[in-house]
């Protein structure tokens, strides 16, 4: 009965480690590559080309404001960058990718992780805003 007890609360630890690990590997940010080929592919959508044109207006009305605070604060470090968001269903900010990274893009990331925009078509959803930054 003690070999049966024992086997049975090793078998949860192991299934528990490995529902953690499995996790885990699902929170590993995406890589630059597979973000931007999923907005090469949205792009060629109908409804994606319309989303996109609707997404850079509301990025632009929404978060202008706080790029202009971020731009104060970068010092020299005013190169133009990518900013790409990944959007759950409802328009919420799943993740933040910079390409390149830059303090102006670091400062804006925080408050676009707590944003919402438009729903896309679907989750998971990827977007692309390319920021030209004049100096």
């Amino acid at each position: 009965m003690k070999t049966i007890c024992t086997f049975a609360v090793v078998s949860f630890a192991v299934a528990l480690l490995l529902a953690t690990v499995l996790a885990r590997a699902d929170d590993k940010p995406t890589s630059l590559s597979d973000a931007r080929a999923a907005i090469d592919a949205n792009l060629k959508t109908p409804e994606g080309k319309a989303y996109d044109e609707q997404m850079g207006k509301e990025f632009m009305e929404k978060h202008m404001g706080a790029l202009r605070q971020c731009k104060q604060s970068a010092g020299n470090d005013l190169d133009s960058f990518w900013i790409l968001l990944k959007l759950d269903k409802d328009g919420g900010v799943q993740e933040v990718l910079l390409y390149p990274t830059t303090r102006l893009g670091t400062c804006a990331r925080d408050a676009l992780l707590k944003d919402r925009f438009l729903s896309p078509p679907r989750a998971a959803y990827w977007v692309g805003i390319y920021m030209k930054i004049s100096h």
